[in-house]
């Protein structure tokens, strides 16, 4: 199944089953609102949960204060996306209202959410490395091993030489996502 939808307000998605899909999503005004190890966990959990619901598999991703990254893969219900992020965004937004004292009175938590449907290895390749080096780029570590809240360091510690195949092979320095 390939449906291509246009928005008025939106960019236009491809929703594409068996495809690897990369999501970028960001707090409203870029607010640090997932500063705590316990709001990075209920996110990161409740992005599995959601993305399993629908038989989708997360392969990379990366938490960061107020915003985060994923590689998955669209196994079925690719057109499915949109209501995974909303109920992901709602149940967050609920969580984080209910924690940080600065979210409490916010009318909003999350400002919107990107995807790329991934059609060529190289951009794969090079996105996953980007997810993993995100926490380095915004200086919160300064070797991604050491960043507990993204894939990074499971894939390390699984297959080092993987890992240090793909940094050397698809680097991720000329790719601009932001």
């Amino acid at each position: 199944m390939e449906i291509y939808k246009t928005y008025l307000h939106n960019p236009p998605h491809l929703f594409r089953n068996n495809a690897k899909y990369f999501i970028t999503a960001s707090t409203y005004k870029s607010i640090r609102y997932f500063v705590t190890e316990q709001a990075k966990e209920q996110l990161i959990n409740s992005i599995f949960i959601e993305f399993s619901k629908n038989n989708w598999v997360i392969e990379d991703w990366v938490i960061l204060d107020n915003h985060y990254h994923l590689m998955t893969d669209a196994r079925e219900n690719a057109n499915q996306l949109s209501n995974i992020i909303r109920e992901i965004h709602k149940f967050s937004a609920l969580q984080i209202k209910k924690t940080n004292p600065q979210a409490k009175k916010a009318n909003k938590i999350w400002y919107n959410y990107w995807d790329t449907c991934i059609t060529f290895e190289n951009s794969y390749f090079t996105r996953i490395n980007y997810i993993w080096f995100n926490p380095v780029k915004h200086g919160y570590v300064t070797d991604p091993i050491n960043w507990k809240f993204g894939s990074y360091y499971l894939r390390f510690k699984d297959n080092p030489d993987y890992v240090n195949e793909i940094i050397t092979k698809y680097p991720c320095g000329k790719l601009d996502l932001e």
